[in-house]
């Protein structure tokens, strides 16, 4: 499915669901798959706003074996959905604080622009603490080959190994547990 299909899609969607206010629409999928860029040009056409899953993994600390052996278990879900979801799908101003992974700590606060749309975009949007509020629900993929080609481009040589041995594995084991992509979900291959 092409962008602009996506985009005919997901008109189509809101006409038949009659979605007209706070419409969120959650787009998973592979690693390296096209989710980022798709999402900033979607979020462009609608005038929504982008959140990145990416900006809600665990905390280093919490990053134990029994919690990453829980499909999705990498993803903060909870603070995801009571800082973000929960409250701007009742209409209340968002006020979030983004986690830098690469020094293990909440980024100042920042607030949410009003929309009547926003894309969560990222692996574990399908996770059911989040995707119980999904309007639209998107999953994203690529072949191995060009998935592969965008991880040697973006990461470093140790960055890019990370992908493989722990990264890569825990999105699989997370797609393979909840049967993603599921039916429901509108399917697009980058």
């Amino acid at each position: 499915m092409t962008q602009k299909a996506v985009e005919q899609e997901i008109l189509r969607r809101l006409k038949e669901q009659a979605l007209t206010d706070r419409v969120l629409i959650t787009m998973d999928g592979s690693c390296a798959s096209g989710k980022t860029t798709l999402a900033g040009k979607l979020a462009e056409v609608f005038g929504a706003a982008v959140i990145h899953t990416d900006d809600y993994v665990i905390p280093h600390a919490q990053k134990t074996p029994e919690r990453l052996a829980v499909p999705g278990g990498n993803c903060d879900a909870v603070r995801l959905v009571s800082e973000v979801v929960a409250p701007w799908k009742q209409g209340k101003p968002v006020v979030y604080r983004k986690y830098d992974f690469r020094h293990d700590c909440l980024m100042p606060e920042e607030r949410l622009p009003d929309c009547r749309m926003l894309i969560l975009e990222g692996s574990y949007c399908n996770l059911l603490a989040i995707r119980q509020y999904a309007d639209i629900r998107l999953f994203v993929d690529a072949p191995w080959e060009i998935r592969q080609e965008r991880l040697r481009k973006r990461e470093s040589p140790q960055s890019l190994q990370m992908f493989y041995d722990r990264w890569i594995p825990l999105e699989n084991h997370y797609f393979e547990a909840f049967g993603l992509p599921d039916p429901d979900c509108v399917v697009l291959t980058c």
